[in-house]
């Protein structure tokens, strides 16, 4: 099964074995995960979901038209961390820039 364990755990910063060790596990074992050697199951991705800061079905979620890269991973992280006021004043920003693109075009 195809994931992104990797492409979060890059987001993070954290190599092998610091993710092992949020996780409890070995760095051989994370990265069997990642390279889909392991088989991961629900146990796996609820104790990667709590390491990683993220919903385990992020981890593997077919819906998504495809993977989201590092910088993605990282903004939305950087968002969530943010008041509810800063969140409204992020998407009052975007909103003026995607208009100003559209008017430009």
């Amino acid at each position: 099964m195809e994931n992104r364990i990797r492409a979060y755990r890059e987001a993070k910063g954290l190599s092998l074995d610091q993710l092992a060790s949020l996780a409890g596990t070995s760095n051989q074992q994370i990265s069997n995960l990642e390279t889909g050697k392991r088989r991961l199951t629900a146990d796996w991705l609820r104790s990667l979901g709590v390491a990683l800061g993220c919903h385990p079905w992020e981890l593997v979620g077919d819906e998504l038209p495809r993977s989201l890269t590092p910088d993605e991973i990282q903004l939305f992280d950087s968002y969530r961390r943010l008041t509810v006021a800063q969140r409204e004043a992020v998407r009052q920003l975007l909103t003026s820039i995607c208009a100003a693109e559209s008017a430009s075009a």
